[in-house]
């Protein structure tokens, strides 16, 4: 015949086994939240190689074509590392010019470098950029053309 201590631990194992077996559900995580709403693109600078200038005595400049999107206005830049023949490495540059981007063939932008226009919208622009890039300390001055596509992904700024 079971003893009162048998029939407490029975009863007390009766009580905490379903206890045990539910607790580690109260652990568990619940279902995955819902995925939100996609977020707005952030602004970003794009940047592509556009070409090489060459100029007399060995001068090389390579220059690259940036532009800044996402807000208001889109800024342009032409970013660029020179080289003259005995300098030993790259010397730091400055670039000036002329720039137009175009989209399907018809411009929908042009200023100065580095400067900056009304932002056109998403897509993909063709740049085209006449650039002078001369050097500090002195050695290069080149001046040429460069051509890059870019496709600018952020919206415009709400209200523009």
């Amino acid at each position: 015949m079971p003893t009162r201590r048998t029939k407490l631990r029975t009863l007390l194992g009766a009580a905490v086994l379903p206890l045990a077996l539910v607790s580690p559900a109260w652990g568990l995580p619940g279902p995955p939240p819902a995925p939100s709403a996609p977020s707005a693109v952030e602004p970003a600078t794009v940047c592509t190689p556009a070409g090489v200038l060459y100029g007399e005595g060995g001068q090389r400049a390579q220059v690259s074509l940036c532009a800044d999107s996402g807000g208001p206005l889109m800024a342009v830049s032409a970013p660029a590392g020179c080289r003259r023949p005995g300098s030993g490495g790259r010397l730091a540059c400055l670039t000036s010019g002329t720039w137009t981007a175009r989209r399907s063939g018809t411009v929908v932008a042009t200023g100065t470098l580095p400067g900056s226009h009304a932002h056109p919208g998403p897509g993909t622009y063709d740049f085209t950029a006449t650039v002078r890039v001369r050097s500090e300390p002195a050695g290069v001055d080149v001046v040429g053309t460069v051509h890059a596509t870019l496709t600018l992904t952020a919206p415009t700024a709400a209200g523009v």
